[in-house]
């Protein structure tokens, strides 16, 4: 292939910087991700790789001959990289097998990334939100499937390698060093350069932290697009991240009273440009917030006290704020210009059982039709047999009941 000049090169760094936003939008969790690794030039490899901590480095000649979609694809695959931790869960395993396993493992995940609000079945094409190039490593039977269950049954077998090759890698280090890797294998079915890189424990704590802001990210999108939890848990990468909850409530809070939701109706035109449909916003307008106050003998007057003062702090960012007070009925209705006067007098009536359905009868009732609603309490309570139509976000003690729809942030004993 012909040298490129600084244009198209230029170009392709677009495209990439473009695919890197749409996924943010459209799935924050692996776009946060994303979001964190550099993405850099080098024509030393064939196609791409990643160190999973600072850097995703191209080939600009190769990424040239994937369509959106597929460029799409490999640059997840590269994400799943940094996600799963390949590289540090490889331990002792034949190095071949293992980048196999891994490969079937991640090329599965990211078939399985849909367009948001698609109706479709698990890994229906029609609503990936990519496409796999040819030639990469897939199997129906290991769909689900961890690496470490993979690299079993690839032992089991025997692995044709005549198509596997060696390349000469030279790379810029985060700290400004060359990094050079001789005699790389590559080829088998991986269209990505698996690089003899060990993460140490510092990497490794990065990787932790980051994946428990995406985590985050995720919730305050609203849960918008796809999480991993599942796979995380088993593989050992998360266990329920312990989540700053006044972050995610002013994010999540943020998102959903600035504008209403997203709509294919009216796509973002600024990834039109680089053919690349996304979702764009259809309203702008600030939305009324409603709270509900569970004042049962149950809730705590401590964690009352500093969820309402972060509350106190979005009456600006609203368009109005109601709080209701009740346990098993309605005590009191606080508009947000006696919230203030409210929390201060530090007395919260009630003390009864708990009964959510006379809260959500007032806002029908007197038609309040919030943007978004918060409910602080323990989830022990009576609720309507419907979702109301609008978003629902419970913000509850680590000891609670079940939700019966809507969001949950838990609220940690200890103040974070």
């Amino acid at each position: 292939m012909t040298e490129l000049s600084a244009a198209e090169i230029d170009a392709e760094s677009a495209r990439l910087a473009a695919l890197r936003m749409q996924l943010l939008e459209m799935h924050p969790f692996w776009g946060y991700i994303l979001l964190q690794l550099r993405l850099t030039v080098s024509f030393s490899l064939p196609t791409m790789a990643t160190d999973c901590v600072n850097f995703i480095w191209f080939n600009p000649k190769y990424t040239r001959s994937l369509d959106s979609r597929e460029l799409g694809f490999v640059l997840a695959h590269e994400v799943c990289h940094s996600v799963l931790e390949t590289g540090a869960r490889r331990g002792n395993r034949e190095h071949r097998k293992w980048n196999m396993a891994a490969d079937y493992a991640i090329n599965d995940l990211v078939s399985g990334i849909t367009i948001p609000g698609a109706d479709a079945r698990y890994h229906d094409e029609s609503a990936c939100l990519y496409r796999m190039p040819q030639g990469l490593l897939r199997n129906p039977a290991y769909r689900g499937m961890i690496a470490e269950t993979i690299y079993e049954d690839l032992c089991r077998k025997k692995a044709d390698s005549s198509d596997e090759i060696y390349v000469d890698v030279k790379l810029a280090a985060a700290d400004g060093r060359e990094l050079h890797f001789p005699n790389v294998p590559w080829g088998g079915g991986s269209r990505d350069l698996h690089l003899p890189l060990e993460l140490n424990e510092d990497q490794r704590e990065i990787l932790k932290k980051r994946i428990s802001a995406a985590v985050e990210n995720y919730q305050a999108s609203g849960s918008r697009g796809d999480l991993p939890g599942d796979l995380l848990r088993k593989i050992g990468i998360s266990d329920r991240p312990r989540i700053p909850w006044r972050r995610v409530l002013h994010r999540y809070a943020d998102t959903i009273l600035h504008q209403d939701d997203y709509s294919l109706a009216s796509p973002n035109k600024r990834f039109m440009v680089h053919d690349l449909i996304v979702p764009g916003h259809y309203n702008e307008k600030l939305g009324h917030l409603v709270v509900a106050l569970d004042t049962s003998a149950s809730m705590d007057n401590e964690t009352i006290r500093a969820v309402l003062t972060e509350l106190l702090s979005m009456v600006d960012s609203s368009q109005d704020i109601t709080l209701i007070v009740a346990d098993c009925r309605i005590r009191q209705v606080v508009t947000g210009d006696k919230l203030e006067q409210f929390i201060a007098a530090d007395r919260f009536p009630g003390g009864g059982g708990t009964d959510h359905i006379c809260v959500f009868d007032y806002i029908r009732e007197h038609r309040l039709n919030p943007c978004l609603f918060v409910g602080l309490t323990d989830l022990v309570s009576i609720f309507p047999p419907c979702k109301p139509i609008y978003p629902v976000l419970w913000l509850t003690p680590e000891d609670h009941g079940d939700a019966p729809w809507g969001r949950v942030i838990e609220l940690p004993k200890e103040s974070d």
